[in-house]
């Protein structure tokens, strides 16, 4: 039995714990170092026996031990997801480099997700120091993620004695700039068709840095899987919940849905999509 990936797990869930400071801190401008964890209702520090990943939660049946007041389900929701996304990346690559790149990435994005979803914001801290870091990060992220023919016709423009770091920044930036403008030009022909602004920066910014970690084709890819799975949650708002076609929705939310899926997922979808078109192609 490999433990490899349980380990990862385990890490995952401390990570998750800290998730939980972020994204109840930063919306608020809150310092996410001090002070120590405490409850947001009473102010009373959180002891460590109490601080477990989940099984605190569970321990404490939901309620803050001083002061008895309810324990919002997202802490161990987030703590699962981060455990759950550490184990997946650990089981897809390994003890390589790329599991840890990926489990940084995936971070971030239940970060973003659980940031937008309450505040509807995603903060720059995230999103443009995210896409930082992919680019940073892009030498030691799989190499299946950017083999497509424009990346390597960009990377064929290069010296071959170049080193491979600058190939790697290179095409994650190419990621970012393409993640990030595509919604940039969405969001520009929106405003100028309906004269009204449709989608804030933050979702523009949040595909940079999609774009700058998984490549320009998951980038594409990840928009298109967070309009559907929006579009569908849109109308169910309207049939069941009396909303309007202009009710706002947390794009960013549906966004790292689609990034998670295309993390795990997108290699397979576009071989599928390529056979399908093959297939077509062939019985014409």
């Amino acid at each position: 039995m490999d433990l490899m990936p349980w380990i990862y797990g385990l890490f995952g869930l401390v990570i998750g714990s800290f998730l939980n400071v972020c994204i109840y801190r930063i919306p608020r401008g809150e310092s996410i170092v001090f002070p120590s964890s405490h409850c947001p209702q009473c102010g009373a520090r959180i002891r460590p026996c109490d601080n477990v990943p989940v099984l605190s939660y569970l321990w404490l049946r939901g309620r803050c031990r001083s002061c008895k007041e309810s324990i919002s389900p997202q802490y161990p929701v987030v703590e699962f997801l981060s455990g759950a996304a550490y184990f997946s990346c650990a089981v897809q690559w390994g003890a390589t480099p790329p599991s840890l790149v990926n489990a940084l990435f995936l971070s971030v994005i239940i970060a973003l997700v659980f940031i937008d979803y309450q505040h509807q914001i995603l903060p720059n801290c995230l999103t443009i120091w995210g896409a930082g870091a992919g680019i940073i990060l892009s030498h030691f992220q799989s190499k299946d993620l950017f083999l497509d023919p424009i990346t390597l016709a960009i990377a064929s423009l290069f010296p071959p004695d170049w080193p491979e770091w600058v190939l790697s920044w290179t095409r994650s930036a190419f990621g970012a700039l393409v993640g990030g403008g595509i919604l940039f030009l969405v969001a520009w022909l929106y405003k100028l068709v309906r004269k009204h602004q449709g989608m804030g920066m933050g979702d523009i910014k949040m595909m940079a840095m999609v774009g700058a970690f998984l490549g320009w084709r998951f980038a594409l890819l990840t928009i298109f899987a967070g309009s559907f799975v929006g579009s569908l949650a849109g109308i169910f708002l309207i049939l069941f919940k009396g909303r309007s076609l202009q009710s706002k929705l947390a794009f960013g939310t549906f966004l790292g849905l689609g990034a998670w899926l295309m993390l795990f997922f997108g290699p397979a979808f576009i071989s599928w999509y390529a056979a399908l078109i093959n297939w077509f192609a062939s019985i014409r």
